[in-house]
C-alpha cells in the first residue's frame, strides 16, 4: 500500500492555497471599483457569472478524473496515466463545444441586462475571447484534478502563488496600459488563463508525472461519463442556484446594483474557503477508503468544523459593517452591509452542505446531492423574485440564504453521518439567528450592538468549548504558546 500524506498537513497546504486569492483579492477590489467605476465592475461580474454557469459543460470529468485517479492510488502508473490522457481529450472537445454555447448564449442573454450602449459596445468584441476561457478552464481543472487525486497539496499550493497573482493584477495591468474598457480586461484575463494552464502542464508533467506510457483508452470513457454525469448535473443546477440572483439583479435593477449585492456577497462566501479546504483535503482520502471509515472520518472532521466556524460567523455578522466601511466607503457599506450580514446566514448552512456533500459524492452517491439541487430549482427561483419584488437587493441575499438553510438540512440527513442530526445543530441555528436579529434591528456600532456583539460571539465560543472540548483546548494551547513566546 501506498502511503498516504498526512490530512492535518494537506489540509495546511490548502488552507494556505485557499487565503492567498482572498487577501488579493481583498487588496485588488477597491482598485477595481476605483478605476474601472461601478457599473464596469457589475458588468464584469454578469460576465464572469454566465461563464461560470456554462461549466457544466464539462460533464463533471475534473471530478470524476480526481476520483477515479485517487481510487487507482495503489494500481499501476499507467492505469493512472490512461485515465488522464483520456480525461484531457475529452475535456478538450467538451471545452470547445461549450466556447461555441457560450458565445451564442452571450449574445442572447446581454440585452436582458440594463447595460446600455456604450458599455455594450466596449464589451462586443470581447465576447469570442470569453468563449475561448472554456476551454482553458476545462483543461486547466482536470491537471488539477490530477494533483489532488494524488493528494499533492503542497505543490498545488506553490501553484496558486503566480496563478493568482496573474489573474488578479493581468486584467488591471493591461486594463491600466491600454485603458478602462470592458474588452482589455477580458483580454487580460485570457492571457492570464494561457499562462495557467501552461504551469499546471509543466507541473503535472514533473510531478504526476507524465511518463507517457499509456495512452487514452475507450473502456475508461463510460466510467468518467458514469460519476461525472451525475456531477454535471449538480454543476448545471449549483450554477443556477448561485448566479439567478445576480442575473435577475442585473436584469431589474441594473449592473450598479449587481456591484452593491457582488461586492458583500463575494466578501461573506470567503468564509467558504474553510469547508473548501477540508472538502479538497477528504475527497480523495473518502473515494479511496470502504464506506464504514469513510462515514467516520468524515463524521469527526463536521463536529470539529462546525465548531470552529460558528462564531466566525456570529462575529462576521457584526463586522460586517465597519468593514465594508473601512473597505469601499460609508456610502457603499450603506447600501450593502445588509446583504452581507444575510448572505453570512446561509453560508454556514451552504458549509454544512459542502462537508455532507463532499462525502456522499467521494462515496459514490453523487446523485443523491443532484437530485436534491433539481427539487429546490423552482420553490427557489420564485421566492427569489418575490423576495426581489419586496425587498429589492436585500430580498435576494434573504432568498439565497433561506435556499441555503434548507439545503444544508436536507444534505445533512442525507449524508447520515450523525445519529440525532438536528440535536447536534439545534444550538448553533440558534445562535446564529439571534446574531442575525441583532446586527438587523441595532444600529452599527452602538452601544447596544457592540454589547450584542460581544455576548452573542461569547455564547458561540461557549457553545464550541462544550461540543468539542478537545478541539477547544487545543486552539488555547496554541494561543498560549504564542504569547509565551511573545513576552
Amino acid at each position: 500500500m501506498t502511503a498516504k500524506p498526512s490530512l492535518k498537513r494537506s489540509a495546511l497546504f490548502n488552507l494556505i492555497g485557499s487565503l492567498l486569492p482572498m487577501i488579493i483579492a481583498l487588496v485588488t477590489t477597491p482598485i477595481y471599483l476605483h478605476y474601472i467605476g461601478t457599473a464596469r465592475y457589475g458588468v464584469l461580474a454578469i460576465v464572469w457569472m454566465i461563464q461560470g454557469y456554462f461549466g457544466f459543460l464539462d460533464m463533471g470529468l475534473s471530478s470524476a478524473t480526481a476520483n477515479r485517479i485517487a481510487q487507482l492510488a495503489d494500481a499501476t502508473h499507467q492505469e493512472r496515466e490512461s485515465v488522464l490522457w483520456t480525461a484531457l481529450i475529452l475535456n478538450v472537445g467538451l471545452g470547445v463545444a461549450s466556447g461555441a454555447v457560450l458565445f451564442v448564449a452571450m449574445h442572447l442573454l446581454l440585452p436582458y441586462f440594463n447595460l446600455g450602449p456604450a458599455l455594450r459596445a466596449e464589451l462586443q468584441p470581447a465576447l469570442p475571447f470569453v468563449a475561448c476561457l472554456m476551454p482553458l478552464a476545462n483543461l486547466i481543472g482536470v491537471l488539477s484534478g490530477s494533483l489532488s487525486a494524488r493528494e499533492r497539496f503542497g505543490i498545488l499550493t506553490l501553484v496558486q502563488i503566480p496563478v493568482t497573482l496573474m489573474y488578479q493584477l493581468t486584467p488591471l495591468i493591461v486594463a491600466y496600459v491600454m485603458g478602462p474598457r470592458l474588452n482589455y480586461i477580458v483580454y487580460g484575463t485570457l492571457g492570464a488563463g494561457l499562462g495557467t494552464l501552461g504551469i499546471y502542464a509543466i507541473v503535472v508533467w514533473r510531478v504526476f508525472p507524465l511518463r507517457f506510457c499509456a495512452g487514452p483508452r475507450r473502456a475508461l470513457i463510460p466510467k468518467l461519463f458514469s460519476f461525472g454525469a451525475w456531477m454535471s448535473v449538480q454543476n448545471l443546477t449549483s450554477a443556477l442556484h448561485e448566479t439567478a440572483d445576480r442575473i435577475m439583479i442585473g436584469h431589474i435593477l441594473g449592473p450598479q446594483a449587481v456591484a452593491y449585492y457582488q461586492v458583500p456577497f463575494n466578501l461573506a462566501v470567503r468564509v467558504r474557503f474553510l469547508p473548501n479546504v477540508i472538502a479538497r483535503t477528504l475527497f480523495p482520502r473518502l473515494s479511496s477508503l470502504e464506506i464504514t471509515s469513510a462515514t467516520a472520518l468524515s463524521a469527526t472532521t463536521l463536529r470539529g468544523f462546525l465548531a470552529a466556524l460558528t462564531p466566525m460567523i456570529v462575529f462576521g455578522m457584526f463586522l460586517m459593517h465597519p468593514f465594508l466601511s473601512l473597505w469601499v466607503g460609508q456610502d457603499f457599506a450603506a447600501r450593502s452591509d445588509s446583504v452581507g450580514e444575510t448572505i453570512l446566514v446561509g453560508v454556514w448552512f451552504n458549509c454544512l452542505a459542502l462537508i455532507a456533500g463532499c462525502h456522499l459524492q467521494a462515496t459514490g452517491r453523487p446523485g443523491i446531492v443532484a437530485r436534491l439541487l433539481i427539487y429546490e430549482l423552482v420553490p427557489f427561483f420564485a421566492f427569489l423574485w418575490w423576495a426581489m419584488q419586496t425587498f429589492g437587493v436585500l430580498g435576494a441575499a434573504l432568498a439565497w440564504s433561506a435556499r441555503c438553510v434548507i439545503d444544508g438540512f436536507l444534505l445533512y440527513r442525507a449524508a447520515r453521518l450523525e445519529i440525532r442530526p438536528l440535536r447536534m445543530l439545534a444550538a448553533p441555528t440558534l445562535i446564529i439567528g439571534i446574531a442575525y436579529v441583532g446586527t438587523l434591528i441595532l444600529a452599527p456600532l452602538s452601544l447596544p450592538s457592540i454589547t450584542m456583539w460581544i455576548a452573542t460571539t461569547g455564547v458561540a465560543l461557549a457553545w464550541s468549548a462544550r461540543a468539542q472540548p478537545a478541539l477547544f483546548a487545543r486552539v488555547l494551547g496554541v494561543f498560549a504558546s504564542m504569547r509565551s513566546r511573545w513576552a
